[in-house]
């Protein structure tokens, strides 16, 4: 009886330890399944953030995590080259940074309600500000909105474009139609003062031949010569209309700007350096050629020599250079620098506009008139100026092989 109850408890033992056996064997399978598991959401987690990583690194916008508080927790490497700052620099700062002092207040209140008002987020729109750089420049942004919802609350995330170019070439735009609908308007008004005026000027002039063997009082004849003196003035700025109205000759040749230079210079070196200013030329070499009008051109270096000149007075340095841009621009420049008094920014914005002049007896038209050449041969000019320390005009022109008509 001991003996069976014996073989029995052996037996029950052999089962416990087979259960037991089981049991090790499946949780040791299970952890191994659950530690498998989590190799796997490990790996898919560490492969999603370098998915988004490399999404954020390799974005051409800027793109910029901020938090509710409006703190930056995340940037990509563009935000770096846009903004000019290194992103330690930037985490942990608000994006207020990035924008002028002015707009700053109106943008917090923005922020605010994009973070309170769930309507507000989806609306997702795109705004157009002033981006500012760590140097202090301002640049035209678009910024569009979204928002991630995360455990430790929600993050609003903006992308950033620089839209500087679009700005400059709607500008442009606007520009070369207003030049034209004022050109039209400026040749029938030249054409009209042209013939009074011509009667007028003739008459006086005989009035003053007439003068010489029928004494005249004094005070007369001062006063037809200075009648006479307004009348070449009116004269010069109907001179002045039709250039600026008549179209640029259609007859194209291949030009070497240097050549161009160096003549028109030639031409104006007396009167400049008679002023007291300096001339400093730096020609490229082996410049490539542009397609265009030697005589248009010629009139755009001459027109902006004589505004370096004018915007020195007292004397100073006149510097030209001609260089070839980067291969991909296939674009040829000349720049013109002068040390004069500058412009602030109001004047700056409008020195191409027609009739606009700072200068007491000039017609305003100069500029224009560069403007609308340069626009005609399918280049742009640009002008940078400081008050007090002088300007840089820059024009462009696309190289012979890429030249078009605008």
């Amino acid at each position: 009886m001991s003996s069976d109850r014996e073989e029995q408890l052996e037996t029950e033992n052999e089962r416990l330890r087979a259960r037991v056996a089981d049991l090790e064997r499946e949780a040791t399978e299970r952890t191994q399944a659950e530690a498998a598991l989590g190799r796997e959401r490990e790996a898919s987690r560490r492969q999603s953030e370098a998915t988004a990583r490399a999404f954020l690194e390799s974005a051409a916008e800027s793109i910029i995590v901020v938090n509710r508080a409006g703190e930056i927790v995340l940037v990509n490497a563009q935000t770096e080259l846009m903004f000019g700052y290194r992103r330690s620099d930037l985490i942990g700062q608000t994006l207020e940074l990035l924008l002028p002092e002015s707009v700053r207040a109106a943008h917090v209140r923005h922020r605010t309600a994009y973070f309170a008002e769930p309507r507000v987020r989806r609306m997702g729109k795109d705004l157009v500000l002033a981006g500012r750089r760590r140097d202090g420049t301002q640049f035209p942004v678009e910024i569009s909105l979204s928002y991630v919802e995360t455990p430790e609350g929600i993050l609003a995330m903006a992308f950033v474009t620089d839209i500087s170019e679009r700005v400059e070439l709607q500008r442009a735009t606007r520009q070369s139609e207003k030049l034209a609908a004022l050109g039209t308007l400026a040749s029938g008004i030249a054409h009209e003062i042209n013939n009074p005026l011509g009667i007028i000027s003739s008459r006086i002039e005989v009035m003053l031949l007439e003068a010489e063997s029928e004494p005249l009082s004094q005070s007369l004849v001062n006063d037809l010569l200075t009648v006479h003196k307004h009348a070449e003035r009116v004269a010069r700025i109907a001179q002045g209309l039709l250039s600026f109205s008549r179209q640029s000759s259609t007859e194209m040749v291949t030009v070497d700007l240097n050549r161009v230079v160096e003549d028109t210079i030639l031409l104006a070196r007396g009167q400049i350096e008679k002023a007291g200013i300096a001339i400093e030329m730096t020609l490229a070499p082996a410049l490539p050629s542009v397609r265009g009008n030697p005589n248009a051109l010629s009139q755009v270096v001459l027109n902006l020599l004589t505004n370096a000149r004018d915007a020195m007075p007292s004397g100073g340095r006149m510097t030209i250079v001609t260089s070839p841009t980067p291969d991909e621009d296939a674009a040829v420049e000349i720049v013109v620098t002068d040390t004069g008094h500058g412009m602030n920014a109001e004047t700056l914005s409008r020195i191409f506009d027609p009739f606009y002049t700072t200068k007491p007896t000039g017609t305003g038209l100069g500029l224009s008139i560069v403007y609308g050449i340069v626009h005609d041969h399918g280049g742009r000019i640009t002008a940078e100026s400081t008050p007090g320390e002088g300007t840089r005009f820059m024009v462009r022109l696309p190289r012979s092989s890429s030249a078009g008509h605008a």
